[in-house]
């Protein structure tokens, strides 16, 4: 019978119990900041298929942006890798997820909503439900551990794939997204509404 190694194991609960105690920090703070623990018009469906004007996107478990959420792990697994090199993947894995529930809360925050609702398709976006932020953050260590299983090359193919496969559905990914947060296009909105 194999040996549990005991550092391998604490270092396991340990950064375990880090990421937990970290989703729950955050699910506090966005819930004293008013944010609603589920879909305000009280749909209890668990994956919703809208990505624009819809007053469910955000609000259930899961939606199409789930993905980009699954992209932001892949792209810290990336990142993280590069710059810790020399820390345990469990650690990594943990910054991954602290770094996650702090976009969730900057995401849900009265400047990021303006910004959305100002430089993107979604005008009646009005923040994600707590269980939206818990399963984005949830996608986000998913796609972190994918990408380590997969390897950088592997990862790249995933993130195009996944990316293509948005575009092609809801007119939006992971790049856009970044896009038209920071540098918004009107012939990008404009695209993403159809037109």
């Amino acid at each position: 019978m194999p040996t549990v190694n005991k550092s391998n194991y604490t270092d396991f609960t340990l950064s375990a119990a880090a990421s937990v105690i970290s989703v729950g920090a955050t699910a506090v703070i966005l819930n004293s900041a008013g944010r609603v623990w589920w879909c305000k018009q009280g749909d209890t469906a668990i994956f919703v298929n809208a990505a624009w004007n819809s007053s469910h996107t955000s609000q259930h478990i899961l939606d199409p942006y789930t993905l980009t959420h699954l992209l932001h792990g892949v792209g810290l697994m990336w990142i993280l890798g590069y710059f810790l090199p020399r820390v345990a993947i469990e650690w990594r894995l943990v910054a991954a997820v602290i770094l996650e529930c702090g976009w969730e809360i900057l995401e849900n925050s009265d400047f990021i909503i303006e910004r959305y609702r100002a430089n993107t398709a979604s005008f009646d976006y009005f923040g994600d439900s707590i269980a939206n932020s818990i399963s984005d953050i949830a996608a986000c260590a998913a796609g972190f551990l994918i990408a380590t299983r997969l390897g950088n090359r592997w990862s790249l193919l995933l993130f195009i794939v996944v990316e293509l496969f948005l575009i092609l559905w809801v007119r939006d990914s992971l790049l856009i997204n970044i896009l038209m947060l920071l540098y918004p296009l009107q012939s990008v909105k404009q695209w993403q509404l159809g037109g």
